[in-house]
Parts: structure tokens; C-alpha cells; sequence
């Protein structure tokens, strides 16, 4: 009787562990897709200023 509940605490501390592994795995993925997500933004952020400043700049040099 002894044995078989080392077994199973053996048996639930692996389900444990692997649900923290599963866990782990999870918040990396959503990490990595934030950081993507973000980078993607911070480019789209600059596109924009340097066209604001572009026009801007033609604005300034335009006759009119």
C-alpha cells in the first residue's frame, strides 16, 4: 500500500510538471508574439514619421 502511494504522488508530480512546462511554453509563445507584434508597430511608426516629415518638408519647399 506504501508503494502505491509513492506511485502516485511520483505520477501527479509528473503531471505537474508537465503542466508547468505547457504553461511555460505558453508565455513564452504569447512573449515572442508581443515582441513581433511590437517590432512590426515601431516600424510602421517610423514609416509614418518619415513620410509626415517628407511631406512636410515638400510642403515647406512648394512656391505656393
Amino acid at each position: 500500500m506504501a508503494g502505491t502511494v509513492g506511485m502516485m504522488s511520483l505520477v501527479s508530480m509528473a503531471i505537474y510538471a508537465c503542466i508547468a512546462v505547457l504553461v511555460l511554453a505558453v508565455l513564452i509563445v504569447g512573449l515572442m508574439v508581443l515582441l513581433k507584434l511590437n517590432r512590426r508597430l515601431a516600424e510602421d511608426n517610423l514609416e509614418r514619421a518619415e513620410a509626415k516629415k517628407a511631406a512636410e518638408d515638400s510642403a515647406a519647399n512648394s512656391p505656393v
